[in-house]
């Protein structure tokens, strides 16, 4: 029986030096194996090293200006009848007039703390772990014989990150805040210098504090461009001597304009407290003043309202931290650390379920970390680093869709919450966006990245023609629909003042003012891209008449243009396209969606918007859309259209759709066998350099494990644990060979997803229990999973060995509900009323 209680302890021996002005191997980067904590909003990635610590404090919103426009290219409007005579024409030369891909503001990381204790000579019985239960770093050694405990955390409500470093006599200890220059990357982009070269920054040191202040780089036409950010640590000892003294500055430091750098120094403390703040601004002023006056900017409003979170929650924070209890040496020296883990599974040909489960619960702990304030970003919400690959935006051509996978079915309230907050902010520039690019009316069309401040139109080029992606704001409306479906109606508050001035409210129903919104706007869009002027006939012909107002029995609609990411058909250069697969998934998945909302409407006003009207309009839209298309070879077609040939070198599998994360599949045979023979294809075609990028292979496992295919599903998680993906934390890199170096959440918190789908599959009417969890895995148990028709699983437990499984299920609402569990012979029907419990027992007998 797995002990999932055990292995809510990440747990390591070894730790890596961070260090300033060094020069890093992109497959050995000392921040990336460093320890993480959060709570949506601010977060902290922790060295852990013993004698010299490092602190490198995140907010998930710092993002850095750049000349990079912010508005879609007024060009892109003219450009639509372009491009579907383009496609119509197979002209796959027309190249949107030669564009250069824009890109959005880069994520950036905040201070570095550096905590040394320069005197110690010696260190022993050194130990560092994640503790998942109370959601803390903690790092246990001996310094000259003297036991240390440091202790890392970060409060939720009261938004701040603490630290507790305990002795009995603590070593003389020294704080100081690090060059952002000697941060690995700053100011310098692939292509040349970057934006931050010219950002000006400060740092002060005084009553028991030390921080820092920046004014970004002045952009005209940039919301921040008088913007900058702003970070304290505060400082707080029981008995010891605090005292400020100044150190050269680094030549190096160019972006600094103080002469000398503050260090804070304790000694004779038996307690030490850090406790810190960071936020951003963008009402700094303008630079000339800030640069004129910057002694008086060591107390400005930002800086001020950091230290006043801190004040204003003191003894909360102490009594906090205090109650955060450290583990005795016996709870966890009987396991195995991270990295034995990780050694032991490459010698072991099959997956080792004690790897797995911990690399489970690890995912988890950061999905918890990044949940509340918005959806996770490429790196989750932590970066050491300056101008990271992709910029570490929010990508949701598959990135971010893979990350929240588990979301709702782990039952992670408040990431549910948080992603529909990252929604909101995004809403009134998808609609711009659909207005520019389409001619749309109340409809949304959202771009590949968001940056988290703005999410217009502007990453796009001929290789990448994102501004012809349709299908992702059904992607993101989905787990909307899945919170619905999970939790029931709902109704969520916030206080982020730039929601409330951009909505004016600060309440919001989820089904009302979320769901039903967005639904209905992405119903629009599928309804206006389908013109009439452009068909197939009833031999699948693509056909264009501009003088066409109808369709006439027998012909489809023409989804025209339409881009599959990343891909292109076999041997074309274009990837400006027609009748994706993902397209014809979406639309009908947003027009079946948009139905049920209908047909729900019962009140005396929803009447009067004539539904029935709207049903019988959405369901002939169903009927005229194109059907999917499938290959020699049984597999469902990328593009339903005879004109391309298939292209499987690629490791996005957009096309499957239909099997993840819609439910297509589940009750069309033809379909879901189709979408595994299209994966076999992909399997035997992507080779080389494209199958190292490792959400690809969670994209697949995700599919697999929807059509209920155990051994593949295996197969693909047997492959990433033999890789090199995980460091020492077991967080993640972007590849399984860690080829290009990018810190990436992606494949963690996309475990989550896929062994849930293994553990569970649901739908509003049915919960299947283990329909794709191999028995290779052996015995084990898990608590806590929420369903999509209400149920929750307080505990499923099953004994191979035995041919027991038992199940503990709790009502969230009245529903009548199928259990299934094929490898224990269970198939039954549950009347349960909100509030019920019932167990359900196999005891190697059919039940």
């Amino acid at each position: 029986m797995v002990k999932l209680e055990s292995d809510k302890i990440s747990i390591s021996k070894k730790y890596t030096q961070v260090n300033t002005y060094e020069e890093y191997d992109v497959k050995n980067v000392p921040w990336h194996e460093g320890m993480v904590a959060g709570n949506g909003h601010i977060g902290v990635i922790e060295s852990c090293v013993p004698v010299e610590d490092t602190l490198i404090y995140q907010n998930v919103e710092f993002v850095m200006p750049s000349g990079d426009p912010r508005h879609v290219p007024e060009e892109v409007t003219g450009q639509l009848d372009e491009a579907r005579q383009a496609v119509l024409h197979m002209d796959d030369t027309w190249d949107i007039h030669g564009r250069k891909r824009t890109n959005m503001y880069c994520y950036h990381p905040g201070h570095q703390l550096r905590v040394t204790m320069p005197d110690v000579k010696e260190t022993a019985d050194y130990v560092r772990y994640t503790d998942m239960i109370n959601d803390t770093i903690n790092t246990t050694f001996t310094a000259d014989g003297r036991q240390i405990t440091r202790q890392t955390c970060v409060l939720g409500d009261m938004d701040v990150v603490v630290t507790k470093i305990v002795s009995d006599i603590i070593p003389d200890t020294f704080i100081n805040i690090d060059d952002f220059e000697g941060m690995p990357k700053f100011g310098k982009e692939k292509n040349g210098p970057a934006p931050e070269q010219h950002m000006k920054y400060s740092r002060f040191a005084k009553n028991g504090y030390i921080g820092v202040i920046a004014h970004y780089p002045v952009y005209e036409g940039s919301e921040l461009k008088n913007g900058g950010f702003a970070a304290v640590t505060q400082v707080f000892t029981d008995c010891g001597n605090i005292e400020i003294i100044r150190q050269p500055k680094n030549e190096s430091a160019y972006s600094c304009m103080d002469e000398s750098e503050p260090v804070i120094k304790i000694t004779g403390a038996g307690k030490i407290y850090l406790i810190t703040c960071l936020d951003w601004t963008d009402n700094l002023g303008n630079m000339e003043a800030f640069q004129e006056n910057i002694s008086d900017y060591h107390s400005c409003d930002i800086v001020q309202q950091c230290i006043d979170k801190i004040n204003n929650n003191t003894s909360d924070i102490f009594n906090k931290i205090d109650e955060k209890s450290v583990l005795t040496k016996d709870s966890y020296s009987e396991l195995k650390t991270n990295e034995e883990l990780l050694e032991q599974q490459k010698s072991s040909e099959d997956i080792i379920p004690q790897l797995l489960w911990r690399l489970y619960n690890n995912g988890i702990y950061g999905m918890r970390a990044c949940a509340g304030q918005t959806a996770p970003r490429l790196s989750g919400m932590w970066t050491g680093e300056w101008n990271l690959s992709w910029r570490s935006a929010y990508t949701m051509d598959a990135n971010v869709n893979i990350q929240v996978s588990g979301m709702n079915s782990t039952g992670i309230y408040d990431a549910g919450v948080g992603y529909m907050w990252f929604i909101l902010r995004q809403i009134p520039d998808w609609e711009i966006n659909a207005q520019k690019v389409y001619g749309m009316k109340d409809a949304v069309l959202i771009p590949v990245n968001t940056d988290g401040h703005r999410a217009m139109m502007v990453e796009y080029d001929i290789n990448y023609p994102f501004q012809y992606w349709n299908a992702g704001a059904a992607w993101m409306l989905i787990p909307i629909y899945e919170f619905l479906q999970t939790y029931g109606d709902r109704t969520i508050t916030t206080n982020d003042k730039h929601l409330i001035d951009m909505y004016g409210k600060n309440t919001f129903d989820v089904r009302k003012d979320i769901f039903n919104i967005l639904l209905c706007k992405t119903y629009n869009f599928w309804k206006q891209i389908c013109d009439a002027k452009y068909y197939t006939d009833i031999d699948g012909n693509a056909r264009y008449d501009s003088e066409k107002c109808q369709l006439d029995k027998g012909e489809k609609y023409l989804i025209i243009p339409a881009f599959s990411p990343e891909n292109k058909p076999l041997g074309y250069k274009s990837a400006i396209t027609a009748n994706t697969a993902m397209d014809i998934s979406a639309a009908k998945d947003v027009i079946n969606m948009y139905v049920g909302m209908l047909k729900g409407m019962t009140g005396e006003e929803d009447i009067k918007n004539n539904p029935e009207e709207k049903i019988s309009e959405a369901q002939k839209l169903l009927e005229t859309l194109p059907d999917f298309a499938f290959d020699e070879s049984g597999a469902l077609r990328e593009w339903s259209m005879k004109e391309y040939k298939e292209n499987n070198e690629h490791r996005h599998i957009s096309h499957l759709y239909c099997a993840w994360p819609a439910l297509q599949t589940q009750n069309d045979q033809k379909l879901a066998a189709a979408c595994r023979q299209a994966i076999l294809n992909r399997n035997r075609e992507n080779q080389g350099k494209d199958d190292t990028a490792s959400h690809g292979w969670i994209h697949k496992a995700l599919v697999e494990a929807r059509l209920k295919n155990a051994d593949e599903v295996y197969d693909i998680l047997k492959l990433l644990v033999h890789s090199d993906i995980f460091y020492t934390t077991l967080f993640t890199d972007h590849n399984t060979d860690r080829s290009k170096g990018v810190y990436c959440t992606d494949t963690a918190f996309g475990l989550v997803g896929v062994m849930n789908e293994m553990l569970m599959y649901s739908d509003e009417t049915t919960i299947e229990l283990l329909p794709a969890y191999s028995p290779g895995l052996g015995n084990g148990s898990v608590s806590g999973l929420m369903s999509r028709c209400g149920i929750r699983i307080d505990k499923l437990e099953w004994n191979y060995d035995k041919m027991s499984m038992k199940a503990e299920l709790y009502a969230l609402r009245d529903v009548d509900v199928k259990i299934i569990c094929r490898q224990f012979d269970i198939e039954k029907m549950c009347h349960m009323k909100a509030g019920d419990n019932i167990i359900l027992l196999q005891d190697g007998k059919p039940q």
